[in-house]
């Protein structure tokens, strides 16, 4: 039991680091100097929010409540898609 309660801790830390990280790295590339950079700015904003509505999804199947789980997947698609916008927007350069 209390190996399955660090695991369960671990990943809630892991998880939060991860967020702050791209929290972090969205702000840093949104304020600087430089406007190009925003691109990368708002691809890590929109990975922070692919990964929170993954993962509230997962949390909402295992609560058993579909729909909301089905909404978070859609929003985690929309999501998915324009930080592929962003990224094309940046590489080749529209």
């Amino acid at each position: 039991m209390k190996e399955n309660s660090w695991s369960k801790k671990s990943r809630k830390i892991v998880r939060g680091l991860i967020y702050v990280a791209l929290f972090i790295g969205a702000v840093q590339f949104l304020f600087d100097p430089d406007p190009f950079n925003d691109y990368i700015g708002w691809g890590f904003l929109l990975m922070f929010w692919v990964i929170r509505m993954v993962h509230s999804a997962v949390r909402n199947l295992n609560d058993d409540h579909r729909n909301w789980a089905m909404l978070d997947v859609g929003m985690a698609i929309m999501s998915g898609l324009a930080v592929a916008a962003v990224g094309v927007t940046y590489f080749i350069g529209f």
